[in-house]
């Protein structure tokens, strides 16, 4: 019995214990979870401090003070770029709409694609869209006046007071889509690779005749030293050239990285190229390892479609969301119900639409005289080819500035038009019809034989081209002019322009808020890597864009280009025919559209700029 009451209590006692026990078990874990509240309260703080340490002020590019916020391009304000986790970004101050969803796959056409999208050996305008999905650039362009350089790679920079010292610092985040971090290495690498004159780099001279000197000051530091004062030094240093990871292309020699690696891309950015079926389509498909703020869209898919009518086709069954239509099929079905029902179309004035030109070639000497460079440009009406196969759609220029920019002057006139003017001023510089084949003819170089004035117009296809090129091919005839047309795929095309193997050529150049003159206008850019393709070559105007390059005074900066700008108009060297507005028929499917001075808007790079996707 007693032994009984023992066991009972020595149990009591225990279960007291225990409970006891238990209790102090909870008050340690309470201990421990207010513990763990408290340090990662203090661990939030740190990494904040440790932010701001890192990201302590942004450079304001213009006046080089230091501000309290980082400013980022107007078309990503909510860039995140402190490492921070955030699924894709929005239009600028949009609402998405109830159905929005992230992901899915956004269909665009091209009509061509280029022969090669290793970065600085291509020149075309479709693989510089594609780079600047998958690859970034030290600063970007704002889109919204005054087009002032914001952070991209770089997070802040300063510029020494006499201009000739720029630093940029790195986002220490930042890296390439295979996970390697993006070092101040990186970016002495592509600069080295650009200046390389065994690489065939578009862009080399503008880096050489400006840049004396660049360093690595440390892992995410890098400075950079100018010959002379340049207005647009910020934008040479920080914008001009994509940077790449030297761990991927510092392992090719000049000829691979010239010729065998044309769909090799591997960058920063918030794009990867997945495939690329020549001929075919190119598919990006979102960086999932992107060190900032991811696209909505999961996929784009670029399909190469040839022929204006078949892209036409493609939208209208939706098998394509976005196109690029011709002035023709605008005005065709701009007010048509069916594009109300699916969609929208969209036209802007942007100087990156830039303008159309014939470029003579001036080391021919049947074109080296300016008269025959007036008389040409005289025997074309600019207005009726606007008005008649662009439908009003465009307006003539004068010169390669945006017409709305303080850069183009404002009081110089278009060369009229004026068939009979143009015929005396071919008969001033000789050439007439001697022989009464209809064509004039003059003896170039004194041997006593008369040649033909006889031409050929090198242009790549298309529809709308031909017609531009048939009015040109009958102006000409009428006043004595054999004009010959060679209509190119676009490949062959530039190879033709950069071996400078035409009389005539028929193109168009974009255009910045600004333009730089120099590359396609100075004397020193007349052969292979320069864009002074038709050679150019005028001292005066050498020393306009040098001075003007070196003026950092804005107004007086101005001045100069007028100057310059009343050269070209002189000289004719090209006929400056028209800009017109970009042009977009974009499927309801996408969202948020956001329309900038500079483009439209897009999360991330699309080339017209689109911020959502909705998906059915």
């Amino acid at each position: 019995m007693l032994l009984a009451v023992a066991i009972c209590l020595l149990l009591l006692l225990n279960m007291i214990k225990t409970n006891r026990e238990v209790e102090a078990l909870g008050r340690i874990e309470d201990a421990i979870k207010e513990q763990a509240v408290a340090f990662n309260d203090l661990k939030t703080t740190i990494n904040s401090a440790e932010v701001n340490q890192i990201l302590p002020r942004a450079i304001d590019p213009v006046i080089a003070e230091p501000s309290t916020v980082i400013t980022f391009s107007s078309a990503s304000p909510s860039v995140n770029r402190l490492g921070l986790p955030q699924q894709w970004q929005t239009a600028p101050d949009a609402e998405l709409p109830d159905d929005f969803s992230p992901g899915g796959t956004l269909v665009h056409i091209r009509s061509a694609e280029p022969s090669t999208f290793t970065p600085f050996v291509s020149r075309a305008s479709y693989a510089n869209d594609i780079h600047q999905d998958i690859f970034e650039k030290l600063c970007w362009r704002n889109l919204e006046p005054p087009f002032e350089y914001v952070p991209g790679l770089a997070r802040a920079w300063e510029i020494s007071e006499d201009g000739l010292e720029l630093t940029f610092h790195l986002f220490e985040n930042a890296h390439f889509s295979d996970g390697k971090p993006v070092t101040s290495d990186d970016v002495i690498f592509t600069f080295d690779l650009v200046l390389n004159e065994q690489i065939d780099a578009f862009g080399r001279s503008l880096l050489a005749d400006n840049i004396v000197k660049y360093a690595a000051i440390d892992r995410h530091t890098v400075v950079f030293h100018m010959k002379r004062p340049y207005f647009n030094a910020l934008g040479i240093c920080g914008n001009l050239l994509w940077i790449l990871p030297r761990h991927i292309y510092g392992k090719f020699d000049s000829e691979t990285y010239n010729t065998k690696i044309p769909d090799l891309c591997v960058g920063s950015g918030p794009w990867i190229l997945e495939s690329w079926d020549r001929g075919r389509q190119l598919v990006l498909k979102r960086n999932e390892n992107y060190w900032g703020p991811k696209p909505a869209i999961q996929k784009q898919v670029v399909r190469i479609i040839t022929g204006e009518l078949a892209e036409l086709q493609e939208f209208w069954a939706s098998n394509a969301d976005l196109i690029g239509p011709t002035e023709q099929q605008w005005l065709e079905y701009i007010d048509d119900p069916r594009l109300a029902e699916l969609g929208e179309g969209i036209s802007y004035y942007t100087p990156m639409r830039g303008y159309y030109f014939l470029g003579y070639n001036l080391r021919l000497p049947m074109l080296a005289d300016k008269r025959v460079r007036q008389a040409l440009t005289m025997l074309l009406d600019r207005q009726a080819m606007i008005d008649q196969l662009r439908g009003g759609l465009g307006r003539i220029v004068t010169g390669p500035f945006y017409f709305n920019s303080d850069q183009h002057d404002k009081t110089i006139e278009p060369w009229p038009y004026d068939p009979q003017r143009a015929k005396e001023l071919l008969a001033e510089a000789g050439w007439v019809d001697t022989d009464s084949d209809g064509v004039i003819d003059r003896d170039l170089d004194g041997d006593g034989i008369r040649e033909p004035l006889s031409l050929t117009l090198l242009a790549s296809q298309s529809s709308l081209h031909q017609q531009y090129q048939r009015y040109i091919q009958v102006q000409f005839a009428n006043a004595g002019i054999d004009l010959n047309i060679d209509q190119l795929e676009w490949p062959v095309f530039e190879q033709r322009l950069n071996q400078r193997d035409f009389e005539i050529i028929m193109l168009a150049w974009t255009g910045n808020p600004e333009t730089d003159a120099y590359q396609i206008w100075h004397s020193s850019q007349t052969e292979t890597g320069g864009s002074n393709l038709i050679g150019f070559v005028n001292e005066q105007a050498d020393q306009l864009i040098e001075q003007a390059r070196q003026t950092m005074d804005y107004n007086s900066r101005m001045v100069l280009w007028h100057k310059f700008h009343a050269i070209l108009h002189e000289e004719q060297p090209y006929t400056f025919l028209f800009t017109g507005p970009r042009l977009a028929f974009a499927n309801n499917r996408i969202k948020n559209i956001v329309r900038h001075p500079l483009r439209l808007y897009n999360s991330n790079g699309i080339s017209l700029r689109i911020s959502s996707i909705v998906r059915k």
